[in-house]
């Protein structure tokens, strides 16, 4: 059977053997190894017997290869010495590599893994309150500012992030039989849109390092600190496209939005854009999900399909009708 075809138990229980054998090119020992999230990619929190405890990210789906994972380690290491950001620092094996590759049976291929220093609090979530959103954008204009004088090490290289889909190959051209015809047609439209918002951001702005997964899921607090993590997704941009993937994940909640873009205003000048553009730019990140669950191989993710696909279209059309994007539309088949 193949490791799509399994539970998402199945899925985990054929991961942890092998997280367990890449953990012992670390210098420390294993006390527990407790799974986190089964998703895009697949992190474990590990408690060791001398007392720190750890996260080791497991690349399931991603397509990351040795030399992007070396620049996204490389920025990690960067900003926690030049920033008061707090960030996952990458913890080194004892031969001083920050990064190894372990063979997984079950998908029959090599999977990156890294270890990082663990960050305390939960997740902001749906929770966020307006202080903490303010807070997100200053770390939005913290990430760009030093973005802005920070260059890639030697060796090292990410994506641009020009394109609709970023860095991932175009599957949603592909036949699926839950892209429809018409479907079909609303999605290469709204591509379309997108692109050409694109076009017009990139004229104005210079491309930098940039997160480009900076949502509330992947943010922490504690004692009223924030952490910003999960930096699989860096690439190259312009800094309104960070903004954007931000606000996709807070749609409708306008108050919000408007306190992670005073947030980062307060910081530093908010980037040049176009409404309508930015509109197309958080339009932009349902395409990028729609078009990454479509070859996922995580249980969970390929579960939600049936209502993914048609809802993330109706979303998508709604946009394409009054040119602004929401979650709140009516039509959607409810979970």
């Amino acid at each position: 059977m193949s490791f799509a075809a399994l539970t998402q138990r199945a899925q985990v229980a054929r991961l942890r053997p092998s997280a367990l054998e890449a953990l012992r090119a670390y210098p420390f020992t294993v006390r527990r190894l407790r799974l986190l999230n089964h998703g895009f990619n697949t992190t474990f929190r590990v408690d060791t017997e001398e007392g720190p405890s750890y996260a080791l990210r497991i690349n399931v789906n991603s397509r990351r290869s040795p030399q992007q994972i070396g620049a996204e380690m490389a920025w990690l290491a960067a900003l926690a010495e030049d920033t008061d950001l707090c960030v996952p620092v990458p913890q080194p094996t004892r031969d001083g590599h920050l990064m190894r590759e372990l063979w997984s049976p079950a998908l029959d291929r090599a999977l990156p893994v890294a270890v990082f220093s663990w960050l305390p609090g939960p997740n902001l979530g749906a929770q966020a309150t307006p202080d903490q959103m303010r807070e997100v954008g200053r770390a939005a204009a913290t990430l760009h500012a030093h973005a802005r004088r920070w260059t890639l090490p030697a060796g090292t290289s990410l994506s641009s992030l020009r394109a609709p889909l970023m860095d991932s190959p175009n599957r949603l051209e592909r036949e699926h039989e839950l892209l429809t015809p018409e479907r079909r047609e609303v999605v290469s439209a709204a591509l379309a849109r997108v692109e050409a918002a694109l076009g017009r951001v990139y004229a104005q702005d210079t491309p930098r390092v940039l997160h480009a997964d900076l949502h509330n899921w992947n943010l922490k607090w504690s004692r009223g600190r924030l952490s910003v993590f999960d930096f699989d997704d860096s690439g190259v941009g312009v800094p309104m496209q960070d903004l954007a993937i931000s606000a996709y994940y807070l749609r409708p909640k306008e108050e919000l939005e408007a306190e992670l873009l005073e947030g980062y205003a307060s910081a530093t000048r908010l980037p040049t854009f176009a409404q309508a553009d930015y509109e197309a730019v958080v339009a932009g990140r349902a395409l990028v999900l729609l078009n990454d669950l479509l070859e996922n191989t995580t249980a969970e993710l390929r579960a939600l399909l049936p209502r993914y696909v048609p809802n993330s279209v109706t979303k998508l059309r709604h946009y394409l009708e009054t040119g602004v994007f929401r979650h709140d539309v009516q039509g959607l088949i409810p979970a």
